[in-house]
């Protein structure tokens, strides 16, 4: 892959974890991963991934602001973590 091409993947990736809610977040970064490893394995798809993130790039960015203004925390949706004692 090219630089533009990864520099685009770190984008989105980073724009993704903006997010707080835990299943938007890991929505976004599961996505890209598939369809940029999905480019490794077939470089012809190259013009078509670029547009699509390009685009997909601006509605995460402006949906982390508006998901994030209004976020309630809810920790239903994350598993529970058991501490060790000791």
């Amino acid at each position: 892959m090219d630089k533009s091409v990864l520099k685009l993947y770190k984008s989105i990736l980073r724009a993704g974890n903006q997010f707080k809610d835990y299943n938007f977040r890991e929505y976004v970064i599961r996505r890209a991963k598939q369809d940029f490893r999905e480019l490794k394995i077939n470089p012809d798809l190259k013009t078509q991934v670029i547009d699509k993130y390009t685009k997909e790039l601006e509605i995460v960015r402006r949906q982390t602001i508006v998901q994030n203004l209004y976020f309630q925390s809810n920790n239903n949706n994350i598993p529970e973590q058991k501490q060790c004692t000791v």
